[in-house]
């Protein structure tokens, strides 16, 4: 009637699921178009942090004259939803896998794409 399911193991809510290191099969047509986007994605990171740090030193330099610019969280906040979209729209085509394009936001993230915020 009611069938307790069997359980394996215990896994902790929140842990991090057993990394999948298989790299997909790819022609070298899709290499090279996986290589391409991979460029594409991390200079569109490097434009965002450039874009993020001139930003920041406008908002530091006006700071005295208008005080806190609210406007410029909403600025990094629309500058990270384009790299979201341009992200999304490479795993859809299958140009990226979702671990390689986690790869480009973890080194972008350490290089401080996200410090600042509010």
């Amino acid at each position: 009637m009611t069938d307790k399911p069997h359980v394996s193991g215990l896994r902790t809510l929140g842990a991090p699921a057993a990394p999948k290191t298989k790299k997909p099969r790819r022609t070298p047509e899709e290499k090279a178009l996986a290589a391409k986007a991979v460029e594409t994605l991390r200079s569109e990171f490097a434009r965002a942090l450039a874009l993020k740090q001139k930003l920041s030193g406008e908002q530091n330099a006006s700071a005295d004259l208008k005080g806190r610019d609210a406007g410029e969280a909403e600025k990094l906040r629309s500058i990270v939803a384009s790299l979201e979209g341009m992200s999304r729209f490479a795993i859809a085509m299958g140009m990226l896998t979702p671990q390689e394009n986690r790869a480009i936001w973890a080194e972008h993230i350490k290089l401080g794409l996200y410090e600042g915020w509010r």
